[in-house]
């Protein structure tokens, strides 16, 4: 007997399909933004096409304005074929032949990239495109976007990424404050920001809100209810979505504006002021259902006020999430134990200017490295209105979250290498590519399984540690790279700020030496071994079994450090479900 999936659930709602939103259907372009300038939905090739495709189709939702001939057209994707991106690309392909354990998984419920079972070198694109049972998943295109519009092969146009796709929820964005329910069905009645005069004076709009599709355990992880009367909406919601058939725009994500924008609502100053205020019983204290909060952290030898100038458009962090747990009348089974461990990830955070409100706003992409599960979420790149803010699949309605952005110039600013911009922060995002990657399915085994030395949070720190190792070993191994990079005595000053930060972080990982699957890029990803041996590997990197732990201790090495830091807290955020409360991570 076959387990529902929650993602099957979801799935059956109209409003969760990609069918229910007509590509011809565009907004008014004055109060609505598009996601991103490429952006469309991941089309598994059949087999039969796969040798033509060489990665997945694409059909575009968003073009820029010179390609404006290929809104809606089917495209083949492809990674960009050169000696560094092949190495990375296909050194993720794997030939997929479930096991017996991943089998037994999807009759239990849990979402495994079926369709690629039995394939042969199956590449990262394709197991992005076939994660699902549906091609249901919109990404936007982010980096160097290469389209070739008439290939030697004479087939269809391709275009060429050197990033992995970024998975987002919607195509239009727009800001807005909630007035209330109109009284007609599930549509809310809201005011558009006006720019000219900076508040919520915009024309208003019927918008629709549809009550999502409750999971197993009667959880929905957003509901409308009350939204116009939380604290958030003072300062407005980000709305992602697309409209339907009749031109509604159907809302599929939200994201409050107190919390993306520059502003912080208050500050900390010396490492030993800023660790306090992430111990957990800091958080349980703010982590008041219905709320967010942002608090700049300035770490040691750097005052509140240089570090809220230091970060300006363009600048980019490393983003180091956590969440809690669902608890109240609906607890999860994962909280009814005393002691509840979170979940960790890293990411990145980019400083835009954001067009609707013409002020400073954060993009917020993580790069989870996450077990195959029951919602259908995909190990991979994921913006804030996919993980985070989506009304369905994502967990800003039900759980505490926190995000904190660490920006520190000898690991978020780039290096000049023979005319090419190179930073830490890169190589880090490259590793979590692969790892993601391989994590889509298991290595070819299909699904992961979690034990003590490989979960979502070992093998994160795994793609961390083997990014700064790497930084390490090309930087001692070849001198000529090192003359290159330090080039001038700023260079030179953040060369050595950037090696000593690189001991420390692997001190903080792996504090009695190094594993010997990290030290060589063992794919284990939860084969794990013996009982025995996954113990001595956990204790060898036993910070990193603990998500709160490893994200106390590595923010702290940059507070040290010198960097500064947002702390960008939510606690089931949204309308009002009054059968949850917040779980607050207590190690």
């Amino acid at each position: 007997m076959t387990t529902v999936s929650n993602y099957q659930r979801y799935q059956a709602a109209p409003f969760n399909q990609p069918a229910f939103y007509p590509l011809q259907q565009r907004p008014n372009p004055v109060r609505y933004q598009p996601l991103g300038a490429w952006l469309g939905r991941l089309i598994l090739p059949s087999l039969a096409e796969r040798e033509l495709v060489l990665g997945c189709w694409i059909e575009l939702e968003h073009v820029p304005a010179t390609d404006q001939d290929l809104l809606g057209a089917r495209v083949r994707l492809r990674w960009l074929p050169n000696l560094t991106l092949n190495a990375r690309f296909w050194g993720a392909t794997r030939s997929v032949h479930m096991s017996e354990d991943s089998l037994k998984a999807i009759a239990a419920g849990t979402v495994l990239a079926e369709r690629v079972n039995g394939w042969e070198y199956v590449n990262p694109l394709e197991s992005l495109a076939g994660a699902h049972p549906f091609d249901d998943l919109t990404v936007r295109l982010e980096g160097d976007v290469i389209l070739e519009r008439q290939p030697a092969d004479g087939g269809p146009p391709i275009i060429f990424v050197t990033t992995e796709p970024v998975q987002v929820t919607g195509r239009f964005y727009a800001l807005v404050q909630f007035l209330g329910p109109s009284g007609d069905g599930d549509t809310y009645r809201v005011r558009h920001y006006a720019s000219a005069t900076s508040d919520f004076t915009g024309p208003e709009e019927l918008v629709r809100m549809p009550e999502v599709v409750p999971d197993s355990f009667g959880v929905t992880n957003s509901t409308a209810s009350g939204i116009e009367h939380s604290p958030l909406n003072a300062q407005g919601w980000y709305i992602y979505g697309a409209q339907d058939a009749e031109g509604a725009f159907v809302v599929r994500a939200l994201a409050p504006r107190l919390m993306l924008r520059l502003e912080p609502q208050s500050y900390a100053d010396r490492t030993s002021e800023c660790m306090e205020y992430l111990k957990p019983k800091q958080w349980k204290q703010t982590a008041v259902k219905g709320q967010a909060t942002t608090v700049l952290l300035a770490g040691d030898g750097i005052t509140p006020h240089a570090a809220r100038d230091a970060w300006q458009v363009g600048d980019r962090a490393l983003l180091i999430h956590l969440f809690g747990g669902i608890g109240g009348e609906k607890r999860e089974p994962a909280a009814r134990t005393p002691l509840y461990w979170g979940h960790v990830a890293f990411g990145r955070a980019t400083v835009i200017l954001e067009p609707l409100a013409n002020e400073l706003s954060f993009d917020l992409v993580y790069n989870q490295v996450y077990a195959h599960n029951v919602d259908g979420l995909t190990a991979g790149s994921m913006h804030y209105s996919r993980y985070s803010g989506d009304r369905q699949f994502g967990w800003a309605g039900v759980r505490p979250i926190q995000d904190v952005l660490i920006k520190h110039p000898a690991m978020t600013d780039p290096f000049e290498l023979r005319g090419q911009p190179l930073a830490a922060l890169d190589l880090i995002l490259r590793q979590l590519e692969v790892m993601t990657a391989r994590y889509r399915i298991a290595d070819g085994r299909g699904g992961t399984s979690v034990g003590a030395a490989n979960n979502c949070a070992q093998d994160s720190a795994q793609a961390l540690y083997a990014a700064i190792r790497n930084t390490g070993r090309l930087l001692r191994d070849r001198p000529d790279l090192q003359a290159a990079l330090a080039n001038t005595p700023e260079n030179a000053r953040r060369l050595e700020a950037l090696l000593s930060l690189g001991s420390d972080v692997r001190e903080v990982l792996t504090p009695w030496g190094a594993r010997e699957d990290w030290e060589y890029d063992l794919p284990v990803l939860g084969s794990g071994g013996t009982p025995f041996k996954s113990f001595g590997k956990a204790v060898k990197s036993w910070r990193t079994v603990l998500p709160p732990v490893i994200a106390r201790a590595l923010i702290e090495v940059f507070l040290k450090r010198g960097a500064s830091a947002w702390v960008l807290r939510s606690s089931q955020i949204g309308g009002y479900d009054p059968t949850i409360e917040p779980i607050v991570p207590n190690v």
